[in-house]
């Protein structure tokens, strides 16, 4: 008797906890190695990476946007404005797939620390799902047609 075969793949991802605030270059680490290289991920890569950690005190937040004393360029310093809502794409599917990108806010507090809050009310997933089905039938094409297999989503 032939059984049905069901098979479940789980991705393998970095970690990266949301609403958790990290230190300054944790923070950096993180941005660059779990998260797809994009124009906001490298904005945020400049603002942490020039804080000036004497002057972190002087956080300028109304609620909404922030902004901290960083180095502007060589030997300057002033206000940055802390970008938000900022669109990453973090790595939370498998690598063959693209990454979906959804909003978060980022948030600094003294220290200084660092924290990405989700904002897109769990959109990313969908996309994700998405993703994963249109890989699968474009690189099992073959095995779909014949009816050797079935994707089910």
């Amino acid at each position: 008797m032939k059984r049905n075969k069901w098979v479940k793949a789980e991705a393998w991802i970095p970690e990266f906890r949301f609403d958790r605030f990290y230190d300054a270059e944790t923070f950096n680490i993180k941005l660059q190695s779990t998260f797809v290289k994009n124009e906001d991920r490298d904005i945020m890569l400049k603002v942490v990476g020039n804080i000036k950690e004497e002057n972190v005190a002087s956080v300028g937040d109304d609620g909404t946007s922030q902004s901290v004393v960083a180095k502007t360029g060589v030997a300057s310093v002033g206000n940055v404005k802390v970008p938000n809502p900022v669109l990453l794409a973090p790595y939370r599917t498998f690598v063959e797939v693209e990454q979906p990108e959804s909003e978060f806010v980022f948030r600094m507090q003294s220290g200084p620390t660092c924290a990405l809050f989700e904002a897109d009310g769990g959109a990313w997933k969908i996309k994700a799902m998405q993703r994963i089905k249109e890989y699968l039938e474009e690189e099992l094409r073959e095995k779909i047609d014949s009816k050797k297999l079935y994707i089910i989503g």
